[in-house]
């Protein structure tokens, strides 16, 4: 095979291999805005913590498949982990946060307010890893959050302060994945999740036992179950589309959550946001996209400078594939 042929063919392969990564996003995404209405529906009749608790029991069986068949039991010891269990105590007060706030709230305004995790990612890097935030960034950063104010809406005399509690989870999700690019790399994905599974149910417990725990029928059954089965499979989804494809191409899909949650809304509640709404949501996926595409810009000119190191902020490392 000469050469122009092997680079025609390794094209392709990458052509094909993105594409791939490009639908699982996708259907990832979809499948995220399925678990978050089940959860939404449940979480109008039950405490938070008591859905929490609930949708994790039911995600747990699932994860434990999925870890014995790809080997995540050989890795046991990561349930020793600080950093792990630190993550996962971090994961479990954003998503009771967020269930909290999910019956007061649209769906829509709930994706678009999650969708500014990378935006506070890039903050919380240029405090805590001394990365050079240029101003192009910072006034990204500065964009959408002014986009929270649009989706938040204050102008119309009534703010809703369960908002608030959805961009703490935000915040929180953002911390969470800082911690993230400091777990081991030969601690594989699969064990991770299942370690979250079972602290984010264990976290929820005092909380549900404090609440009172209350009885359910069948239709919140119904919800409960398809939470968690769907957010299993969403994070199934997550991970092998960042695996699959480059994540400069892959992970932009990622704003197609505002869209597949905005249709839920509407097809279940007959939720339509209004004008600032929309403003801010545009703001919030402009000023994402943007800050993606200069943290790529900065990763590929600071590549042939030096390699990634254990200190590197996670944002720099010039990776374009999780492995």
């Amino acid at each position: 095979m000469n050469d122009a042929t092997h680079r025609g063919a390794r094209a392709l392969f990458l052509a094909t291999d993105n594409l791939r990564g490009i639908m699982l996003m996708i259907s990832a995404r979809i499948v995220f805005a399925g678990s978050d209405s089940f959860t939404k529906l449940a979480s109008e009749g039950l405490p938070a913590s008591e859905v929490v608790v609930l949708r994790n029991s039911i995600s747990l069986p699932i994860v434990l498949i999925m870890a014995w068949r790809m080997s995540g039991f050989a890795y046991a010891a990561a349930f020793r982990d600080r950093v792990v269990i630190s993550r996962s105590v971090l994961e479990g007060t954003g998503t009771l946060a967020f269930v909290a706030a999910l019956p007061f709230i649209t769906l829509g305004q709930s994706a678009v307010i999650l969708l500014t995790v990378p935006i506070i990612l890039v903050a919380l890097s240029a405090f805590i890893y001394k990365e050079d935030v240029g101003w192009r960034r910072w006034t990204a950063i500065a964009v959408g959050f002014l986009g929270v104010v649009f989706v938040a809406n204050p102008f119309g005399g009534k703010f809703n302060v369960y908002l608030l509690l959805a961009q703490f989870t935000a915040v929180t999700w953002a911390i969470r994945d800082l911690i993230t690019s400091r777990i081991v790399g030969r601690i594989p994905s699969i064990a991770v999740a299942l370690i979250n599974t079972v602290v984010v149910g264990l976290l929820a417990v005092p909380g549900a036992l404090w609440q009172h725990w209350r009885g359910f029928g069948e239709q919140e059954a119904l919800y409960l179950l398809g939470s968690g089965c769907l957010v299993a499979i969403a994070n199934f989804l997550y991970i092998d589309a960042l695996r699959t494809g480059a994540i400069s191409i892959v992970a932009p899909f990622r704003y197609t959550a505002a869209l597949w949650a905005s249709i839920a809304g509407f097809l279940i509640w007959g939720d339509v946001p209004d004008s600032w709404g929309l403003l801010g949501t545009l703001f919030i996926i402009g000023s994402g996209l943007y800050t993606f595409y200069r943290e790529m810009a900065v990763a590929r000119a600071r590549r042939p400078l030096r390699p990634a190191s254990p200190n590197s902020s996670p944002l720099t490392t010039g990776e374009e594939r999780i492995t």
